[in-house]
């Protein structure tokens, strides 16, 4: 299995030797706190040996914002996002459509089809840059809202995020998702009410049941602790999936 830990730049430079000693890879979100750094990348980019891919910047991010400020900074941030992403030499990048809360199924596809236009720019400089791009559903009030885009950009991926849509979407079931065929998974677990970023079954979310179709995907443990926890619930999920079927008696 491909299974990543998702930790900010400075978190994973600090944990570089333990997630090696768990045999895993990783996710670095890019925060904007440490955007600029140039020394901490570098740092980064010289102790990490195994399977990298990066969170591009989020937070007040928005192409299609009505504030022109908002849309310019948002450009600018995903671009250097990439280009950070080129420097680590990652392989992926996931980003999100900046959706707000609470739209409408018609309005979220509407949205989705001004931001085909809008992406433009980012979905060329990560060709250009060989890192292959993944949209991670956020408030999308059910699929529909990303369809467009995965069909405007066939090199676009999906990336599936089951606590987001239980928590924020108006489709809370994995399924509809699922059927966009995601190449990259957050995973985490919740109560069903709040994004806790918990253990993998310790939850609401039932991962035993949907996902071990996707185990072959590239997987991404988005939890606050150890994730130690959840590492050992995808090997028991993968250990089950593989099992040869029990003998007839």
């Amino acid at each position: 299995m491909d299974v990543r830990v998702a930790l900010s730049v400075a978190e994973a430079l600090e944990r570089a030797d333990a997630l090696e000693g768990l045999g895993v890879g990783l996710e670095v979100y890019l925060d904007p706190a440490h955007l600029l750094d140039d020394g901490l990348f570098q740092r980064l980019r010289e102790r990490v040996a195994y399977p990298l891919s990066v969170h591009l910047p989020f937070w007040n991010l928005d192409l299609l914002s009505p504030d022109p400020e908002i849309r310019t900074l948002t450009l600018r941030r995903l671009l250097f996002g990439l280009e950070r992403a080129a420097e680590l030499e990652a392989d992926r990048a996931v980003f999100h459509s900046g959706i707000p809360h609470g739209r409408t199924p018609k309005e979220a596809l509407e949205r989705a089809q001004r931001l085909v236009e809008a992406l433009k720019p980012v979905v060329r400089r990560a060709f250009l840059l060989g890192v292959e791009l993944f949209l991670e559903n956020t408030h999308e009030p059910g699929p529909e809202g990303l369809e467009p885009l995965l069909v405007a950009y066939p090199e676009l991926g999906f990336c599936f995020d089951a606590a987001y849509a239980r928590v924020f979407s108006r489709t809370p079931d994995p399924t509809p998702w699922l059927a966009l065929d995601p190449g990259h998974l957050h995973l985490n677990d919740n109560d069903g009410v709040y994004d806790g970023h918990g253990q993998l079954g310790e939850g609401v979310l039932g991962h035993s049941i949907w996902l071990p179709p996707y185990l072959d995907r590239t997987l991404v443990l988005e939890v606050r602790e150890d994730p130690t926890p959840s590492l050992k619930f995808l090997k028991t999920l993968e250990a089950a999936s593989f099992a040869p079927p029990a003998a007839s008696p």
